[in-house]
């Protein structure tokens, strides 16, 4: 168990600025600007618990949130044997912490594939599959495909082993638009593939909302200006009610019907917005 989910010498590691005669002052204004300080809170407040499954609920609670399943049923015909969610990601590492605390509470053996971001959660790593884009000792495009290799690997033996696994096929927090709802980028080919030679049923799974009015705003100007303001939208739903909505399973045998990607891709997004 980490003493700070981020610590300042995680925070000097990055760069020699940090470790610099301003670097204590230069910390704390990083902290509180993107919201680092917050989130240590919120890991140091629930990291006593047992498990993921414990640590997420445990979470959710004490941010003031209500999450309420519907359909939830579906997942008792899952209690034995591999299954695979798929789900929108309108939230950011919130998504994963709620669908650890909807799956788990049935198959602890649930795992996710994850960045490495959210993979930095050692009370929720039992449930994590991680796929790094960054080596600290390799950062080449060769690490980062060794990287996805292995992930793609772990995720195809955790299944063959009977175990579900969870994906958000886009890759990414969904985007926000001008004269339309926010909604997920196109659902990526490299996902894609893996979840079809699973050969397993798939659970679509839609979860309700979106970030703040101040996320998406940022997110009209730049991908990169809203990353600064992510961590800041784990800690600012107070008294929220989020929907986690599970669509009807869909068999090997329908899966087969698309045997293009795309045409695979834009079938999974389409059933689990239809849930919306």
């Amino acid at each position: 168990m980490r003493e700070k989910l981020i610590s300042k010498d995680d925070i000097r590691s990055v760069h020699p600025i940090f470790r610099g005669c301003m670097g204590d002052f230069l910390i704390n204004f990083i902290n509180s600007f993107t919201g680092i300080n917050k989130v240590n809170a919120v890991y140091d407040a629930s990291k006593h618990e047992p498990n993921g499954w414990a640590f997420t609920t445990d979470l959710i609670q004490k941010q003031g949130l209500t999450v309420k399943v519907e359909n939830e049923n579906i997942l008792k015909q899952f209690e034995h044997g591999p299954f695979i969610t798929v789900s929108n990601h309108p939230y950011g590492h919130l998504d994963g912490i709620i669908a650890i605390s909807v799956i788990a509470k049935y198959r602890p053996d649930f795992k996710l594939m994850v960045n490495w971001i959210l993979n930095h959660i050692d009370t929720m790593a039992e449930h994590f599959i991680c796929v790094n884009p960054y080596d600290k000792e390799k950062n080449t495009k060769l690490a980062s495909l060794h990287s996805s290799l292995e992930g793609v690997k772990q995720s195809i033996e955790h299944l063959k082993a009977g175990h579900p696994m969870g994906f958000f096929p886009a890759g990414s927090v969904s985007f926000p638009h001008l004269f339309r709802p926010t909604e997920d980028r196109e659902w990526q080919p490299s996902v894609l593939k893996l979840i079809k030679k699973a050969k397993a049923p798939i659970i679509p799974m839609y979860i309700s909302g979106n970030n703040s009015l101040l996320y998406r705003a940022l997110g009209l100007i730049d991908w990169r200006v809203r990353m600064v303001r992510l961590l800041h939208e784990v800690t600012n739903k107070r008294g929220k009610t989020i929907y986690v909505r599970l669509g009807q399973p869909i068999s090997v045998e329908e899966q087969r019907k698309h045997r293009n990607i795309e045409d695979f891709g834009n079938f999974l997004k389409s059933r689990t917005y239809a849930l919306k």
